[in-house]
């Protein structure tokens, strides 16, 4: 039986805080049978469980509906209430006629219209960290209870002596004179019988910024608190069986606020904390609050309170010491094993007053000490209580990057009764509750371990943004969204966090229409670090990557006004009738360096931009933008080769190639050659010339490319099926190579082609991830969010198996390829309502290709002088064997 599982509300991590009169409803399918298809479905919504079960009272039924649409499908029943809960389930039937129900879901509604919050902003009125609480009486027996609540810049919740969730620093990074973030929680079971408790505790984050006297990269280079005073915002909605309801909310009479004992609160990852401050017990029973201050009511921020859709920031692992060195006496350093974006645990005991001071780093200096990249000082200081028992601390707003944690101030052994004693020091590693969807293996372990680091730098830097480094800046460059967004997608699930990025872009962009390098914009920059093409265009390139990955069209749709002034605004800046000779090129080509080739890198982006602005205007029924864009796009095509296409003298009647604006060609550039061939800005006449150009740059297979230029290279050797010379340029000994990381023993992926690279834990390099899951393992999406899926491993000759899966938007999808003496072996299995093309490498016509016991029937096609055998299948599992026919 076919069966709908996975339900979820499209553009929400969390069926909690749906801000939205129309939601989108979605879910994934499962089956054991083969070729199974939904062709029709009902969705069916009510105010009580027992209505969706029975199927009476309903606030909304979409009747039997002829479509195999999974996702996407907008709410179309009465006007949804404001902070109010719904039960929901959808049923499916396959082409049989055979039905199957879901589960009943739960759908709790956030603020959905212009309604004010009842609950006033509170704090202490300074800008430092703070706590806050209250208490409440609750009587009767409770239904649920759901809190809205925020903090800025982070906040931690408690309910009777409890943290509330597993988020780490909410809310999520944004623009706060645009959005500030609020964060639902289920608090059902929190609500006890009488005396209730609440706590907030509140820090710094982006929004007030404080560095102390330590690293805070944005300091100086534009960076402007978004206000002076810390505060946080909270409503209870705590319904009963009775039907009664009773509202807690922040306000100045009934909340108390006094100093945190966190006294610096670094979002650059230096955190002060002294423990002979902290109010023991304070969210919970029976603590005498009689000491503190009565809240002050402040103003609201600026930006409107929205519903936080992004998956939470989340502790994903613990990480435990796996050794410990002295370099220098009474100077620890413990290796945690793992490179990280890491909140640190120390475990110490000693006297009232005594400091311990915990630096981590994910480099080392000669002398065995940590060392930070530009000698930046990150560090964070714990102050003991002296209890007499062992004292636990971790940061509550930071991470830093780091593998490795240097402790001073301590003693290992107790030698001296005037220093603490450390007895233990393990790493948390927080990341986006983004799931995962992706899993490779192959013979060769160095390669699945090269995957596993880059999942590594890319969960590291998953956050309420796509960060460049845990280290460094934590700002939100937007190339790495779009350029490594395919590889990204293949291993995790960012549909809402991609689309909080696509919003974060519209509300950097400037009157200009200029959408900046960085978003939200933290710090402002200048010259191609604020204004290149290739960054700025991901307000096009990550809604074109919704819709083709999740067949989320919500980016495309808000975001196209903002896609329309951009490129109003490149056009402002035009040159040369069609070219952009403004922005970074090929940044990281070299350490730190870009700004070759630019009209060839930038307007090659800007003709993608103008050609997937006019397929998003036919999806919107746009005509005349339509043809308006599609013009534009071919005007560009038209100068870009008209300029830069040249005829390269030679033995002989010479060659095409692309070449500099002046004139000037490097027959070993790989990048100016690949992008327009990736991009389609080729003619055919030209075709083959553009090919052997990039063939001959790529001929010592040896990579010469920066991040920018890096997925295209890839992209079109793969697309000339030489794959081959890709597997070489990963494989190289030396730099540029993937496998010199692993060799070398990087647990995540360093920033640039270097051994000594300024930052260990980059994803901005990793785009062999997409190449291997599209090439190596062979699974792409043909068309409507892998609606057709093609299957085409590319390992024979290369690797004698790989194996994985992904789980995309529709479902799991499997691949086990193997090449034998005897020929290839290959088991996939598809979701229910796909098809799949199955695509093999032959050797010649006489090849048999058997599924299980049964010869099959397939076609024979030819691509750059090599032999592809071609069978379509429907979903379910599937298991073929390719041969030579026996003479």
């Amino acid at each position: 039986m076919m069966r709908p599982v996975h339900l979820k509300i499209n553009n929400y991590y969390s069926p909690l805080g749906i801000d939205t009169v129309s939601p989108l409803f979605g879910w994934q399918l499962e089956s054991e049978q083969q070729n199974q298809i939904q062709t029709h479905y009902r969705i069916i919504l009510a105010k009580r469980e027992e209505s969706v079960i029975s199927c009476e009272q309903l606030l909304w039924d979409s009747g039997k509906v002829s479509s195999s649409e999974q996702f996407g499908i907008v709410y179309q029943g009465q006007p949804l209430q404001s902070v109010t809960a719904y039960y929901w389930r959808v049923a499916v039937w396959n082409q049989h006629g055979v039905l199957a129900w879901s589960e009943v879901q739960t759908l709790f509604t956030g603020y959905l219209n212009a309604e004010t919050w009842k609950a006033e902003w509170i704090g202490s009125g300074g800008s430092q960290p703070f706590y806050a609480r209250t208490e409440f009486a609750s009587e009767g027996r409770v239904k649920r209870a759901y809190a809205l609540v925020s903090g800025l810049g982070h906040f931690k919740l408690y309910m009777n002596g409890e943290k509330v969730g597993p988020n780490e620093m909410d809310p999520g990074w944004t623009n706060y004179t645009k959005s500030v973030q609020y964060v639902c929680f289920d608090v059902t079971d929190r609500i006890r019988e009488g005396s209730n408790v609440i706590g907030f505790s509140v820090g710094n984050g982006f929004y007030a910024g404080d560095a102390g006297d330590r690293h805070f990269y944005t300091i100086g280079k534009g960076y402007e608190p978004y206000g002076a005073e810390l505060l946080a915002i909270g409503e209870w909605h705590i319904e009963y069986e009775d039907g009664s309801v009773l509202y807690v909310r922040t306000e100045g009479e009934n909340w108390k606020v006094r100093e945190s004992a966190t006294t610096l609160a670094n979002v650059y990852g230096s955190e002060n904390f002294d423990a002979r401050l902290y109010p023991n017990g304070w969210y919970g029973f029976d603590f005498d609050d009689s000491g503190w201050e009565t809240a002050k009511v402040l103003a609201s921020p600026a930006g409107n309170l929205v519903s936080q859709n992004q998956p939470p920031i989340t502790v994903r692992t613990v990480y435990d010491t796996i050794g410990i060195e002295e370099p220098l006496e009474q100077v620890y350093i413990y290796d945690l094993g793992q490179n990280m974006s890491g909140m640190f645990e120390i475990y110490v005991s000693g006297p009232a007053g005594s400091k311990v001071t915990i630096k981590p780093g994910e480099l080392r200096n000669e002398d065995g000490t940590v060392a930070t990249p530009w000698d930046i000082v990150t560090y964070s200081e714990y102050t003991l209580a002296g209890t007499g028992e062992i004292e636990a601390w971790k940061p509550d707003f930071s991470c830093y990057g780091a593998r490795w944690v240097q402790i001073e101030g301590c003693t290992r052994d107790g030698s001296d009764k005037f220093k603490p004693i450390i007895h233990d020091v393990k790493g948390h590693f927080v990341t986006s509750a983004s799931e995962d969807v992706g899993r490779l293996e192959t013979d060769d372990p160095r390669i699945t371990k090269l995957a596993q680091i880059i999942i590594k730098a890319i969960e590291s830097n998953l956050q309420s943004v796509h960060s460049d480094c845990p280290t460094i800046e934590k700002l939100g460059w937007i190339e790495t969204a779009s350029l490594m967004g395919p590889s990204i997608m293949y291993v995790k699930s960012v549909e809402e966090l991609w689309l909080k990025i696509t919003r974060d872009m519209m509300e950097a962009q400037t009157e200009e229409g200029l959408i900046p390098d960085i978003a939200p914009e933290y710090s402002r920059f200048s010259d191609g670090f604020r204004d290149s093409i290739a960054w700025g265009s991901a307000i096009i390139l990550v809604p074109e990557l919704l819709l083709r990955t999740y067949g989320n069209r919500t980016a495309m749709e808000e975001a196209y006004p903002a896609m329309k002034a951009y490129l109003k605004y490149l056009k402002s800046k035009e040159v040369d009738g069609g070219l952009i000779n403004h922005g970074l090129g090929d940044w990281g080509i070299a350490p730190q360096t870009g700004g070759d080739y630019v009209e060839n890198v930038e307007t090659a982006f800007y003709y993608e931009s103008y050609r997937l602005t006019s397929k998003f205007a036919s999806l919107l029924g746009l005509v005349s933008d339509v043809e308006h864009y599609a013009a534009e796009a071919e005007r560009v095509k038209r100068c870009y080769n008209a300029k830069l296409l040249r005829r390269i003298a030679s033995e002989g009647e010479g060659h095409y190639a692309y070449c500099k604006l002046n004139g000037e060609f490097d027959p070993l550039n790989q990048v100016v050659q690949a992008i327009p061939l990736y991009f389609g800005l080729v003619d055919e006449e030209h075709r083959s010339d553009i090919e052997s150009a990039l063939l001959h740059a790529a001929s010592g297979r040896q990579l010469r490319s920066g991040e920018i230029g890096l997925r295209y290279l890839f992209g079109a050797l793969a697309g000339m099926k030489r794959n081959d010379i890709v597997f070489d340029m990963m494989m190289q000994p030396e730099h540029p190579s993937y496998i010199r990381f692993v060799e070398r023993g990087e647990t995540a992926l360093p920033e640039f082609w270097t051994d000594d690279s300024r930052s260990r834990n980059h994803d901005m390099m990793g785009h062999i991830l997409e190449w291997l899951y599209k090439e190596l393992l062979g699974i792409s999406s043909i068309r409507d969010a892998y609606k057709e899926i093609l299957i085409a491993p590319g390992c024979s000759g290369l690797i004698q198996r790989v194996t994985g899966s992904h789980r995309s938007v529709r479902g799991e999808i499997h691949v086990d390829f193997m090449s034998e003496a005897s020929g290839l072996r290959l088991a996939v299995s598809l979701p229910p309502n796909t098809s799949g093309t199955i695509k093999l490498p032959i050797a010649s016509e006489e090849t048999v290709i058997m599924e299980r016991d049964t010869l099959i029937n397939f076609e024979i096609v030819q691509e750059h002088g090599r032999l592809f055998a071609i069978s379509r299948v429907g979903s379910g599992s599937y298991q073929f064997e390719v041969r030579q026919k026996a003479v």
